[in-house]
């Protein structure tokens, strides 16, 4: 019982942890965040990335949400986060290498629905 309690973190309410070992293996700085299958005009998101698990909420920001860990290996980790009265989400956060990572986000933002897909690369420290 003790197990899989541990395999599942509940009610984590802020970004500051990281639940896995794949969000762990990226680098803190300057990420930048390109559409996938978007539009070729759609400008590159840059976000400073102080802890890993900031990319777990993009469409959330730093609303206080709780977590829970869906699946978790050393290369990837999906949650499914829930913000009372805000909505909810699933991220998958697949890790290429330390600077490089790819994130799948969907779910339900202010009554509306959302699905963004995106190469996260590491440009630089954050100024």
């Amino acid at each position: 019982m003790l197990a899989a309690a541990g395999a599942v973190l509940l009610a984590t309410p802020s970004v500051a942890q990281a639940p896995s070992a794949a969000l762990g293996s990226l680098q803190a700085g300057l990420w930048q965040l390109r559409s996938i299958g978007g539009s070729a005009r759609e400008p590159a998101r840059s976000i400073c990335i102080r802890n890993a698990a900031q990319l777990l909420q993009l469409q959330h920001g730093n609303r206080r949400c709780s977590r829970r860990v869906l699946s978790d290996s050393a290369r990837e980790t999906t949650i499914r986060y829930e913000c009372q009265g805000a909505g909810w989400g699933q991220t998958t956060v697949r890790v290429e290498t330390p600077r490089l990572a790819q994130i799948d986000t969907q779910g339900i933002d202010g009554g509306s629905p959302f699905h963004h897909a995106y190469e996260a690369r590491r440009t630089g420290d954050c100024s």
